[in-house]
Parts: C-alpha cells; structure tokens; sequence
C-alpha cells in the first residue's frame, strides 16, 4: 500500500526561491520563514520572506579541494552553530555570535587531503550531533573510520553548553567519554534526525561502486556501519573487519542511478500528504530524487547539482544546488 500510495503521485516539482548564489552548502529556516543559506567560500546569505538577499555572516574558511563552509545550524537569532575547513584543512567546528565572535569547540586534523571531510551539525534536544569524513584519499588511508580513537569517520555527539568547557560528553553517549555514537562512515556529507521517530538518517558517499543511506536511533548502542571493511554491502577491505560489529546500510544504489549521495529528510510538511514519512534524498551527480520508506524507494524528480536538503518554518522541504540556487519541493 506504501508504495502504491507513492505511485499515485506525480513527480514532484521545485520551485526556485532563490538563484544566484555562489556554491551553497546548506539551507537553514528560521521561525518566521527567512532562509540562511551557507556557501562553499564561507559566506552566510540571509534570504527574507519579502526583500532581497543580502549577506549577514562571513566565515574565515579554506575552500581547496571538498572544504568551505559545509553547513550551519541555527540557535536564535544571533547565534549559531558551524562546520567549516580552516586554513590547515581541519574540520573546525564552532559557535558564531552576530557582532560577537567565534567560540572554538571541536577541531578534527585532516592533515594531508582536502576531501572526505563530512560537515553536518544538527540539533537535537540541546545536544549538537556532527558528522565527519573519514580524512580522504581513497580507500581510507589511515583506517580511521574503524578506529574509535580516531575521530575521522563517525557522527559524533557533544553538549556544546558547559560553562568554561568547550564541550562535554553526554552521559546518554554509548561510550562513557567518547562524543563517538557511530563509526564505520567514509563521507557522511549530509544527515538529519527525525524528532518524530528520533532516527538518525545518513547518506555516506561511497567509493567506487555504492552509495548508501544508513539509519540508527539517537539511544542506539555504539553503532558501526562497516567502512572501509564493506562499501555498502560489499566487501571492501577484509583486512579492515578483525572484530567489528557491522550494521548494513538500509539502503544501497550503484553507479548506474548515480555517484555521489545527498542525504535528505524524512518529510513531515503538510503540502503533499502522500509523500509524508517518506524520507527523501538525491544524488549530486546523476541529479535524481528519490523519496524511501519500509524498504520502498521511488523516482519522485530531479535536480542537478543538489548539495543539501533542508526544512522551512512549516516543515516543507528545502534544496541547494551547486549552480547557486535554492528550490522548495512542492506537489
């Protein structure tokens, strides 16, 4: 029934909302519908609902190679938080107040290579959830993702709220001071967490053969998904499995359907009732849309280029495309 429900409806459509920006990364909406959108170079555009976009926040950042600004997640009006490449390629993660500052919080050395360097943060319930790339190369060159000292690799869980300390460690982290919940990632470029299910889902880009879509729950035990000993279901490098745990992906494509996965959200808007609870993502190579759900995927539409999902102030869903637009899907 999921899926014919889904077969009932046309392709989605996208309406542009804004173009001509330069490399975005990610969008985020505040309460009253402005839009922030980070770009590649390290700027932070404000979109209102009425007016023109202007620029409201300018990171110092390194963009070579997959580095820039990678994404922001807002706290009030003033106040965010961002993902960036400072200028010795390391993944810098800090929080930015309006005529106020940056406060440094967690920096992951990426000493040799400019790309795999994952770059979500997201909020949830207070705690600041951040995904990281494996340190790039090809074939995980340093087996970091399997490493759990290694912070390269995993989605990582802080409490960005400790007084004098940058950070601390939840206690709800399945390892007792460790910010790792999950391990085994090669890029996770893009992920999100549902509030209604409380499900992380990740789109981790894969290496030479298979993208995927892996999903855990915020309470889950210390989770690996199997990197670089399995590329999605296959296997990669057996001599990266010695004592691993491996969860599989839920979902997995090949290079026919495309080459580089965006992970999406699971849409839980009100303008198109048939697609609600499907999670929906895309393909920054081939351009695709798809929309997933209890072991169902479908074909819904396309956009080239797609950097990154996001969700507005009525929980319709949002895309940037690396050719500097910004679209809202719509029925």
């Amino acid at each position: 029934m999921l899926a014919e429900s889904l077969l009932a409806l046309s392709l989605i459509d996208v309406k542009p909302v804004e173009s001509g920006l330069s490399a975005p990364t990610s969008v985020v909406a505040a309460p009253n519908g402005t839009l922030f959108v980070t770009e590649k170079a390290g700027r932070i555009v404000k979109i209102p609902p009425k007016g023109k976009p202007r620029t409201w926040y300018r990171v110092k950042v390194s963009d070579d190679g997959e580095g820039g600004l990678l994404s922001m997640v807002r706290i009030n009006s003033k106040r965010f938080y961002a993902a960036y490449t400072n200028a010795q390629g390391a993944l810098q993660v800090s929080r930015f107040t309006k005529g106020g500052g940056e406060r440094k919080i967690i920096r992951i050395a990426h000493p040799q290579y400019s790309n795999h360097n994952g770059g979500q943060v997201q909020l949830h319930k207070g705690l600041l959830y951040i995904s990281t790339g494996d340190g790039g190369g090809s074939g995980d060159p340093f087996g970091a993702a399997g490493r759990l000292s290694d912070l390269r690799g995993k989605i990582l869980r802080i409490d960005p709220t400790c007084g004098a300390k940058r950070y601390c460690i939840p206690a709800s982290n399945p390892r007792s001071g460790s910010p790792v919940i999950a391990s085994g990632l090669r890029n996770p470029w893009r992920f999100s967490i549902d509030a209604t299910t409380n499900q992380i889902w990740i789109g981790d880009v894969g290496q030479n053969a298979v993208e995927e879509i892996d999903q855990m729950r915020v309470d889950a035990p210390l989770t690996d998904f199997g990197w670089s000993c399995w590329e999605g279901r296959r296997s990669y490098n057996r001599d990266r499995c010695d004592g691993r745990d491996v969860t599989a992906p839920i979902l997995t494509y090949g290079r026919s359907e495309g080459q580089s996965v965006t992970g999406g959200y699971v849409y839980r808007g009100s303008r198109i009732p048939k697609l609600r609870g499907w999670y929906v993502f895309g393909d920054f190579g081939s351009g695709r849309l798809w929309a997933y759900r209890d072991g169902t995927r479908k074909r819904i539409g396309s956009a080239d280029g797609v950097t990154s999902f996001g969700v507005d102030q009525r929980g319709e869903l949002l895309l940037t495309t690396i050719d500097g637009r910004v679209l809202r899907i719509r029925k």
